[in-house]
């Protein structure tokens, strides 16, 4: 009897441990894109996840933050890929440490407007609530989820400039934050998404970007170019035809 009791327990065991296998990955998959969306306020979508349960290395692939309201561009953020390490013994803890975040070659589109840009309104988004705090952060007070992240670091970005009728690369800094609501034991989602975004705008506002005049020029100086290389293609266009012409003439009068 105490025999069949123990491998019934055995058998369990496997059950529920092979189920965390396998929903393991749609778990993280459907929480980045449920919280991110609802954090940022703007639609966070992931392709694929990969996490092991075992010692939580993995890295989600394919994931994209659609551009706030009120700015032309699709996206503000691209990656192809994320790694990603979890303290797998806190996943069902109150307080998720996650140990390293690396993302390498990130797509920035940094959409600048008179008063604002795309960085600074997603930021905005996450304290959009009266209260200054999101709906977010407010259902983590009352219990929710709150994290700690040891490292991150988003290497080589890269940053697409979209000013009035402009677009132009740059390249960016790396952004690295250690110990991410480590000094309050944990920190919210929303607080700890704040701090990255606000730290990578710093770094864009800080970058030697050209000013929208600066490119404005640069645009019209092209155009200028390409209007002078037409005119001059036209101008020897014509030259031509009227040699053409004139050797017909002659020919037909000799």
């Amino acid at each position: 009897m105490i025999k069949k009791i123990v491998i019934s327990l055995v058998f369990l065991i496997l059950l529920v441990g092979g189920g965390l296998f396998y929903y393991f990955d749609s778990i993280v998959k459907s929480g980045v894109e449920v919280v991110g969306t609802q954090v940022l306020g703007s639609e966070v979508s992931v392709e694929s996840v990969s996490v092991s349960p075992l010692n939580g290395m993995g890295s989600i692939s394919g994931l994209s933050i659609a551009n706030p309201e009120g700015f032309d561009s699709d996206y503000a953020f691209q990656l192809e890929e994320m790694s990603v390490v979890l303290n797998t013994s806190t996943v069902f803890e109150d307080v998720l440490v996650i140990d390293s975040i690396t993302i390498v070659q990130p797509q920035i589109t940094y959409e600048t407007r008179i008063v604002s840009d795309n960085i600074r309104a997603l930021i905005e988004n996450i304290s959009s609530d009266s209260s200054g705090s999101s709906a977010a952060e407010s259902s983590t007070e009352s219990g929710g989820r709150r994290i700690v992240i040891r490292e991150f670091r988003m290497l080589d970005p890269q940053l697409n400039l979209v000013a009035a009728v402009v677009n132009a690369p740059f390249q960016l800094p790396d952004v690295e934050l250690n110990d991410i609501g480590a000094e309050d034991n944990s920190t919210t989602v929303s607080d700890a998404l704040r701090l990255i975004l606000s730290t990578l705008s710093r770094s864009i506002l800080s970058s030697n970007l050209p000013s929208i005049d600066d490119l404005r020029n640069e645009v019209e100086g092209r155009l200028q170019d390409g209007v002078e290389a037409l005119e001059s293609r036209l101008d020897n266009s014509v030259e031509d035809a009227a040699e053409e012409v004139t050797d017909r003439l002659h020919s037909i009068l000799n």
